[in-house]
């Protein structure tokens, strides 16, 4: 086979792997609701700052219908996952990927119960999160001895 043939089969190989990969949009108009990740129990006690991306398919009735998080740690893919959970989309948007960025910002100093954090857009699908850290709970009482 000779070159040109090698790099025609090459550059056909490519556009069939994108015809398969399901394209992610930037455009938030598919989304009629979005439930943003603030509620902060696994952010604020995560540990560490993190970015997850969200890769969200639609179904055909609006719904949720695949969820693909990466970047982050376990808590904070948590929190991004309960809040797409809990969003809505749009019907006409069915067999589409929506993308999105979650940036997880802890700050000092700690405080003894979870503040709501401040959130900031960034066009096109940036969302900023802030939290400040929690102070971990000890428990004061001493352990028990067993009483056998």
């Amino acid at each position: 086979m000779s070159i040109s043939g090698m790099t025609l089969l090459g550059s056909l190989f490519a556009v069939l792997l994108q015809a398969q990969e399901p394209s992610v949009e930037q455009d938030l108009s598919c989304i009629s609701a979005l439930e943003l990740p603030t509620r902060g129990l696994l952010a604020a006690g995560a540990g560490t700052s993190g970015t997850v991306h969200v890769a969200a398919e639609i179904g055909k009735e609006g719904q949720l219908s695949k969820l693909t998080l990466t970047g982050g740690n376990p808590g904070l893919q948590g929190e991004v996952r309960v809040a797409m959970n809990l969003s809505q989309f749009a019907v006409r948007c069915h067999d589409r990927t929506v993308g999105l960025v979650f940036a997880f910002t802890l700050e000092d100093p700690p405080t003894d119960s979870i503040i709501p954090p401040g959130v900031r857009f960034v066009p096109p699908n940036r969302f900023e999160l802030v939290f400040r850290r929690v102070k971990p709970s000890y428990d004061p009482a001493p352990p028990r001895k067993d009483s056998k």
